[in-house]
């Protein structure tokens, strides 16, 4: 309602509270001027002025009766109703008349011409409201409203009309946005806008001719059917479940081009929405189409279904076809057909009977990822074309993989004539199940398979064409030419694939195996090099000296070039770095009487593994995998013992959460998550050999366990069953004790003879064990180091290691650390 309206209706409803010369009996008596009448208590039998401008009030708690009608002229009257009873018709003639009600009763209304006001928020009017023109109602009840032939406006937000609600002809506006009207809204004709926000239709919508405009948004219930009528239309639906769009039987476009569109909505039938040239699935809104959806008119005979980037259809049986038989529809889909919501279903099919486009759209199934015309749902297309951009995203239900040797899983039919572009259909991800990696393939192998489009496992060369026939003899029938081969066609974005042999096959492995076998052995390596060996992490046991609570703390840097092989399934390798640091502090140090100090800490660390993995995948040997990045946050604890001869024993308790991804030459990317548990005890003795120079024997034992967290790289979900780890070290430091500027300084030489204990590690596919990699591994290490005391309380500790196999299995490395001890 505009402002203008309501401050005329607020300066009317003053006025008709402001009477002069008023009766207040009911006692009535009508002059050739401007009367002004007040009815509290009593009764009359009429009221009948037909001149002047006039107005009548019963006040709030009137007990006056008017037995009979109310009947004014042509002036600009106005009425209002707080209490009280009027049995007759109340007629305000022709003018600009007003109307106000919130309490009594009156037999029915007639407002008459001219663009007159009304509002109700109260009160009942026992039959018609008819001739208004401009109307608010918020309360009360009306039998029926039959608006005049003019350019109505009904606003309804309470209340209650038992019967129907009727305008003219004109462009009219009706709102309903609460209360409930029992029979049909009806509108003539011209070009009217019909919007309902709330409250209750327990009838029909009808629109008739004009190019009328539909709007249902957020709530109301409609009971009957919306028809639209003749002409041009256009009908919105905006934030809808299901749930009240069912109560409506059918919302009808009529004759004309006409277009509907759901906003933020989630229908769940086409047969409910006839008589449409266009409709569109806008601002996130949802289709279930378990029926047909038919388009166009008996006019038009078709139409198009539009689908925005946000909004989706959902489908196990639906079909969208013509109004008019062998006419095409189109379909332009920027967004999602989802055929996958029909529990774990592989048999729900989306029928389009003409033309698809897809608008960098997105198209999900579930499959059966195994041998050829393994189950699938499937878009099929028929007697048009398939042109565009559409992903198709897989999800393998019950699938373990298998070799596809003809034409492979069917995803996409076409029939019927339909002819596909070679680009219109992608892989959304790559597609896997098991060991076995799928591509998009435009066409099968056999002939009529063309413009079809199949899920493979492997890479085909076509036979070579038959011979053509001999001529026959004689009196023979003429045999025809043997039907070409069809040489199947990656999809778009396929990575180049190897080169099979006429009539042969290669299986495809895929690209990811190799770089998730690496996996566990990587966290292991990631933790054991953070944990690294006594004399790394404290430099020297000469330096443990402090005693009390907290007396020192340290940090150390380190880094490794690693590049190390696994034997096993797809013999996967690593070349990288691991990088990271440690900040350690003693809790408490205590000396005995007998001369052992012992001492306990805690440290955190933080250390990142990075590389790139290589393993037989897609047919090739030691082909690119891709890379992995594995962050390790560390929390450990120590406890150590030193003799008076300075042998020690070292134990140490570590736990590390892994964080990280891997990603393949081709972008697939599997975020990694975990967490391991290493215990290393360690011990030397060192044996002097000379006044400056002792060797240490050592010996380490370490033993982890990693268990890194199943996820879903888009493919399929991918699992770790990782055995423990054990690793031994033995080898032996040779130390010297120098002054350079009176500072203290110890360099040293060591050597290392590592190995591996049996054991292997498994990578799950979907549940099932696809490759194992062994730990067994020897290897040997050579370094150099340093460490200064730089001041009684400052001590400095550095050092460098080449590490190389002693087997079969490929490894070298380098690597460093930097270490600072402070006391306090």
């Amino acid at each position: 309602m505009t402002r203008s309206l309501k401050c005329q209706l607020f300066t009317l409803s003053l006025l008709s509270l402001a009477v002069h010369d008023a009766h207040a009996a009911c006692t009535f008596s009508p002059t050739a001027g401007d009367d002004s009448f007040v009815c509290d208590s009593g009764t009359a039998p009429s009221l009948i002025d037909l001149s002047g401008n006039n107005a009548l009030v019963l006040p709030v708690n009137s007990t006056g009766s008017i037995n009979g009608p109310v009947t004014f002229g042509a002036g600009a009257d106005s009425i209002t109703v707080h209490g009280g009873l009027i049995t007759g018709v109340v007629n305000q003639g022709d003018g600009i008349d007003d109307f106000v009600m919130s309490g009594g009763q009156i037999q029915s209304l007639a407002q008459g011409d001219g663009r007159d006001t009304f509002l109700m928020s109260g009160g009942t009017i026992v039959g018609a409201f008819e001739d208004g023109d401009v109307a608010k109602m918020t309360g009360g009840s009306i039998g029926r409203v039959d608006m005049k032939l003019d350019n109505n406006i009904f606003d309804m937000s309470g209340g209650q009309i038992i019967g129907n609600l009727v305008t003219g002809f004109g462009r009219d506006s009706i709102i309903l946005s609460g209360g409930s009207i029992g029979g049909n809204i009806s509108v003539s004709g011209g070009e009217d806008d019909v919007t309902v926000t709330g409250g209750t239709v327990g009838g029909e919508i009808r629109l008739s001719f004009g190019n009328d405009r539909f709007v249902w948004r957020d709530a109301g219930l409609i009971k009957g059917a919306v028809l639209m009528g003749e002409d041009n239309d256009t009908a919105l639906l905006a934030n809808f479940s299901e749930t009240l769009l069912s109560s409506t039987p059918a919302l009808d476009g009529g004759l004309g081009t006409d277009s509907l569109s759901f906003e933020n909505s989630a229908p769940e039938t086409g047969a409910r929405y006839i008589n449409w040239e266009t409709i569109n699935l806008t601002r996130d809104s949802r289709l279930t189409l378990n029926d047909t959806l038919t388009l166009g008119d008996s006019t038009s005979g078709t139409g198009v279904f539009n689908l925005d980037a946000s909004s989706r259809v959902e489908s196990s049986q639906g079909v969208i076809k013509a109004f008019a038989s062998g006419q095409n529809v189109t379909v332009n889909n920027a967004g999602l057909i989802d055929l996958t919501t029909n529990g774990t279903s592989t048999s729900d099919r989306l029928t389009i009977v003409g033309n698809y486009t897809g608008n960098g759209a997105r198209l999900n199934l579930h499959s059966v990822l195994a041998g050829d015309n393994a189950a699938s749902d499937a878009l099929v297309v028929s007697s048009g074309t398939l042109s565009g951009t559409t992903s198709i995203n897989v999800t393998n239900v019950g699938g373990t993989g298998a070799l596809t040797a003809a034409n492979g899983i069917q995803v996409v039919e076409a029939n019927q004539g339909a002819v596909s572009s070679a680009g219109a259909f992608t892989l959304g991800q790559p597609l896997s199940a098991g060991a076995y990696q799928y591509y998009l393939f435009k066409g099968g192998v056999t002939a009529g398979s063309e413009n079809s489009w199949f899920l493979r496992s492997s890479v085909v060369t076509p036979p070579a064409v038959a011979a053509v026939p001999e001529q026959p003899a004689p009196g023979q029938p003429t045999p025809q030419p043997p039907l070409p081969p069809v040489a199947p066609t990656p999809a778009a974005g396929t990575p180049p694939l190897p080169v099979a042999a006429p009539g042969e096959s290669i299986v495809l492995y895929r690209q990811e195996v190799p770089l998730y076998a690496v996996v566990p052995p990587a966290a292991a390596l990631l933790a054991q090099t953070t944990l690294g060996t006594f004399h790394e992490r404290q430099g020297n046991q000469h330096l443990l000296t402090e005693k009390g609570a907290v007396p020192a703390g340290w940090v150390r840097a380190f880094g490794n070039a690693v590049r190390q092989s696994w034997s096993g399934t797809v013999a996967p390798s690593f070349d990288g770095s691991i990088n990271g640091y440690q900040v350690g502090h003693d809790l408490y140090g205590h000396e005995q009487a007998n001369g052992y100090r012992q001492r306990v800490g805690v440290f955190v660390s933080h250390a990142r593994l990075d590389g790139d993995v290589r393993g037989f995948n897609l047919g090739f040997k030691d082909n690119k995998a891709g890379d992995i990045r594995l962050d390790g946050d560390s929390l450990g604890a120590y406890w150590t013992l030193i003799s008076p001869q300075s042998a020690y024993l070292d134990v140490v308790a570590m736990g590390t959460r892994f964080d990280g991804r891997s990603r393949s030459e081709r972008g697939a990317r599997l975020d990694l998550d975990g967490h391991g548990v290493s215990l290393s005890v360690e011990a030397g003795y060192p044996l002097a050999v000379s006044d400056r120079w002792q060797i240490e024997p050592q010996a380490q034992l370490i033993g982890q366990r990693v268990s890194m967290d199943s996820a879903n790289d888009g493919i399929s979900r991918v699992g770790f069953d990782s055995q423990d780890y054990l690793k031994g070290r033995v080898g032996a430091r040779l130390t010297g004790a120098y002054e350079v500027a009176n500072i203290p300084v110890e360099p040293y030489l060591r050597s290392n003879l590592w190995h591996s204990f049996g054991g292997r590690d498994a990578t799950l596919y979907d549940g099932q064990p696809v490759t194992r990699t062994d730990h067994t591994a020897s290897t040997v290490d050579i370094g150099a180091g340093l460490v200064a005391r730089l001041h009684p309380a400052v001590s400095v500790y550095a050092s460098t290691d080449y590490s190389s196999n002693i087997d079969s299995r490929n490894q070298e490395g380098l690597s460093g650390t930097l270490g600072l001890r402070v006391s306090w």
